[in-house]
């Protein structure tokens, strides 16, 4: 396991997270029946890659969002137990693509999941980033909220 994570590499690990949940939102949409639920998992296919087209392009940009000073002890830990977790995630999503028979709620409890953990990693990052551009952070980490609150009630519907 690595021992330091540069803002470039949480910044490489939060776009492959919006890569992947893309993917499973395209496979979820292909295989849905029900159009509203289809529609959902279009509208968060999209959100997911205009995410990872803002995180490619921070990559690509200069320095001026990065700050590449990092601190030791607790933050490495931290970053040690994210990207831990996070290793398992495009297999887990590879899987769940892969699965014939998986619910509606099966599905929104995965994507929940999923969702979770892209406000952990990006909140991380937040420390990491210069003042003026945390707004960009912001942003994408009030979206991915608001996908838990309308997954949660999208799965509470389903339950009626």
């Amino acid at each position: 396991m690595q021992e330091k994570w540069s803002p470039q590499e949480i910044l490489k690990i939060a776009e492959k997270v919006e890569r992947h949940g893309q993917n499973l939102y395209a496979s979820l949409e292909v295989k849905s029946v029900d159009e509203k639920i289809k529609t959902v998992w279009n509208y968060l296919k999209e959100q997911e890659i205009t995410h990872q087209q803002i995180f490619s392009d921070i990559l690509a940009s200069d320095d001026n969002f990065k700050i590449d000073e990092f601190g030791t002890g607790e933050y490495d830990a931290y970053m040690e137990a994210i990207a831990s977790e996070y290793i398992f995630t495009p297999q887990l999503i590879e899987e769940k693509i892969n699965t014939e028979c998986v619910s509606n709620i099966e599905a929104i409890d995965f994507a929940l999941g999923i969702e979770k953990e892209s406000v952990l990693v990006y909140t991380a990052l937040k420390d990491y980033v210069k003042e003026d551009k945390l707004y960009i952070l912001d942003k994408i980490i009030d979206e991915e909220k608001r996908h838990v609150v309308e997954l949660t009630r999208l799965k509470q519907i389903l339950k009626q």
